[in-house]
C-alpha cells in the first residue's frame, strides 16, 4: 500500500472517529456500504489487463450498541451490503474470486459509531467468478 494511500486512512480514521465520538451517532448501514467500496478500492489486484480482483469476503466490526441495533437484520443486510458491493464492482469493472459475503461482528474495542472492514478474497471451490458477478451456483449433491 502507498504511502498516500496509508496517510488518507489515517486521516479519514481520525476524523471518522472523532465526530463519532464528539456526536455519538450510530453507525448507519449507508456508511458501511462506503467503507466495503473503499475497501474493494484500496484492496483490489490487478491480474492483468482485462482482469482486476477485489475481496470477496468481508467482516464488518461493530461497537456493542452498534451491533445490538443492527444484528437482528445482520442477514438481510449483510445480503444487501453484498448487491451494492457487487453492483459497484460491476461499474468498476472488479472480479470476484467466490461469492460475495458481508458478516457483522461485535468488538468490545470499538465505541458507539465506529466500525472496521475487514476482508479478504477467497476462491470458490466449485467454479472460476465471472466479472463482477461472484461465482455461479454450486450443482447440488448427487
Amino acid at each position: 500500500m502507498g504511502v498516500l494511500k496509508k496517510f488518507e486512512q489515517r486521516l479519514e480514521g481520525l476524523v471518522n472517529g472523532t465526530f463519532a465520538k464528539v456526536f455519538k451517532s450510530e453507525v448507519q448501514p449507508v456508511e458501511i456500504a462506503g467503507a466495503l467500496q473503499r475497501e474493494c478500492d484500496n484492496n483490489a489486484t490487478i491480474w492483468n489487463r482485462d482482469r482486476t480482483v477485489v475481496p470477496n469476503d468481508f467482516i464488518v466490526e461493530l461497537s456493542t450498541p452498534d451491533f445490538e441495533r443492527l444484528s437482528p437484520y445482520s442477514g438481510q443486510l449483510g445480503d444487501e451490503l453484498a448487491g451494492m458491493v457487487r453492483d459497484y464492482a460491476k461499474q468498476q469493472r472488479y472480479t470476484f474470486m467466490g461469492p460475495i459475503k458481508v458478516h457483522l461482528e461485535k468488538a468490545d474495542d470499538l465505541d458507539t459509531g465506529l466500525y472496521r472492514v475487514r476482508s479478504r478474497t477467497l476462491a470458490s471451490s466449485s467454479s472460476q467468478a465471472g466479472p463482477a458477478g461472484g461465482a455461479a451456483p454450486a450443482a447440488p449433491p448427487a
